[in-house]
């Protein structure tokens, strides 16, 4: 079951959009499984 969903982007989103996706291109999968750690080490030392 599949459904399509249009959205109507401003210049100025579809630029933001643009320039977030070009910097993710640019993110190495090793420097984001490092980052998901130094974020889970923050949120456990957070919980009570």
């Amino acid at each position: 079951m599949g459904f399509l969903l249009m959205v109507v982007l401003s210049d100025d989103e579809v630029a933001l959009l643009r320039s977030l996706l070009t910097a993710l291109r640019g993110i190495k999968i090793r420097d984001i499984d490092k980052a998901m750690v130094i974020l889970a080490k923050a949120d456990r030392r957070g919980r009570p």
